[in-house]
């Protein structure tokens, strides 16, 4: 049933079975395993049914680091949150991400894929997307990249595929697509302009009591629960935490200071190289590739482990004339006049109009660059800041780093390792770009606003916020769901491994007697 916080006696206090603190794609997923169930469940959604310039006010902070992170337009606050926001593309983490490496500070996390994969599959289903494509190389007939670079697909290659499906608006909108569900619900009520503005705990510091709502015109309650879930965001999950500091002086689940630690992103670093190809020109026909299913290549597991280095993708793109981006650069580019005319075939170039019109060309110049994964540093961490927003919560202060030393090596040795593969099956080479070797590629600000990490998962308070069930260690009756628990970042888009662990807590809960 929606509500609306204005529509509450003022200074009520409300009694459910379990309270969920935000209503995108985690909060939502939780809330999906709850739906007519006996428990009582209540869900509280800061923003309102859509969008409003005044409380998307409230996600204004301040960055006091290098890098820039986009701390209000890489947020929503409205029902569905951030699946409104994003593109859609989805990938699970592989298996070996779960796993300590020597190499990487903080790395290793309680649970493994194992544990995710029923998940991973419930959460395909709701996203409209197949689970077995992601483990099939269909790609290498079925997408432009995959069919340009087919020389990839044998069984020693040092590279393997990435493969992402892009989920449709229909479906990873969930604030539309469940709406109905949520609206008609017997045993969940949405209030919505509810901000939490506190958590409170019992005297004990033991157990979450109730937590403090407001709406941006002085309305107030107060919500009691059993069972209190914060998912709203690897940004405002931290900050609710710090702020509820009357009983601990460091905020909530703080004892080893790792709230709001370790924040990690996705950079996009441009810039990076030019792919060569020696095989021959090639025209596809557009039935023969489909855009909502895309492959980009990366070291395989193995090499990735010898090099130690990060997962990354390496994304590889047609060249493009930068003065004129509508315009291929097909093979080599001729200079001087008589060259031009003594290499044109009328025959050729006839071909090559017709399959740009007609599909797409595949030429011998590509574009590089290297998506990463970001480690976790406790350098890159979140703050409160000494001002507050109009509610009186104080706003967020983001510290996060230039790009380490481990993600420059994993951009150079993962461009290398695609060198010795071209250069092995003699198909082509690369030119690394001279913004790369001078550093200009590092200079960064935040390209893809995915925010990971902020509440770690791990197997002990000395190195994390939350367990592997996602219950925050010290605390009894409090969870926390979405990208703030990942131990460790991955590479790809994190929303659908974010659902399938939201799906897995929600599955959790439902299970234990409250």
């Amino acid at each position: 049933m929606f509500k609306d916080l204005k529509d509450i006696s003022s200074e009520s206090t409300l009694t459910y079975d379990i309270c969920i603190v935000g209503t995108g794609p985690a909060g939502i997923s939780v809330a999906k395993q709850l739906l007519d169930t006996d428990h009582r469940i209540v869900m509280l959604e800061s923003g309102g049914i859509l969008p409003e310039p005044k409380y998307q006010q409230l996600n204004k902070g301040e960055n006091s680091g290098p890098s820039f992170l986009s701390l209000d337009a890489s947020r929503i606050r409205c029902f569905g949150g951030a699946s409104k926001l994003w593109a859609g593309y989805c990938s699970p983490f592989k298996s070996d991400e779960f796993d300590k490496k020597s190499f990487i500070p903080l790395s290793g996390w309680p649970i493994s894929l194992d544990d995710l994969k029923k998940y991973y599959k419930q959460a395909a289903k709701m996203l409209g997307i197949s689970y077995k494509k992601f483990y099939s190389k269909d790609y290498f007939q079925d997408t432009f990249d995959g069919i340009s670079f087919k020389e990839f697909n044998r069984d020693d290659s040092f590279l393997s595929g990435g493969v992402f499906q892009v989920s449709n608006v229909k479906n990873r909108d969930f604030g539309e697509k469940y709406k109905k569900d949520f609206e008609s619900s017997l045993n969940t009520d949405i209030i919505f302009h509810s901000t939490v503005t506190k958590l409170n705990l019992n005297s004990s510091g033991k157990d979450i009591q109730s937590a403090s709502i407001a709406d941006l015109n002085g309305n107030k309650a107060t919500i009691k629960a059993k069972i209190f879930v914060l998912a709203c965001g690897a940004l405002e999950n931290p900050r609710i935490l710090l702020a509820s500091n009357d009983y601990y002086k460091n905020g909530i689940g703080n004892d080893s200071g790792f709230v709001g630690s370790c924040f990690m992103s996705h950079p996009g670093v441009a810039n990076v190289g030019e792919i060569h190809k020696s095989s021959p020109d090639q025209c596809i026909e557009e039935e023969k590739y489909n855009d909502d299913y895309i492959v980009q290549f990366e070291m395989s597991p193995k090499q990735r482990s010898k090099q130690k280095v990060l997962r990354h993708m390496l994304s590889i793109s047609q060249y493009r004339d930068l003065a004129n981006p509508s315009t291929y650069i097909s093979g080599r580019v001729f200079t001087e006049f008589d060259k031009l005319v003594g290499n044109f075939n009328f025959v050729s170039s006839v071909k090559k109009t017709a399959c740009r019109i007609n599909g797409k060309y595949s030429s011998k110049l590509w574009n590089l660059t290297v998506a990463l994964e970001q480690p976790p540093r406790l350098s890159n961490n979140l703050s409160l800041h000494k001002t507050n927003d109009i509610l009186g919560i104080p706003k967020i202060n983001m510290y996060w780093d230039d790009i380490s030393e481990i993600e420059k090596n994993t951009v150079i040795k993962s461009v290398e390792t695609m060198a010795c593969e071209l250069g092995a099956l003699n198909t082509g080479r690369i030119r690394f770009k001279n913004e790369l070797l001078t550093g200009e590629s590092y200079k960064i600000n935040d390209p893809v606003n995915h925010h990971i990490g902020t509440t770690r998962m791990s197997d002990g308070f000395k190195t994390g916020v939350v367990n592997k069930n996602c219950k925050v260690f010290g605390i009894s009756n409090l969870y926390i769901a979405g990208s703030s628990v990942f131990t460790t970042s991955s590479v790809v888009n994190p929303t659908y491994t974010i659902i399938a662990m939201s799906l897995k807590l929600g599955e959790y809960l439902k299970n234990i007697k409250i």
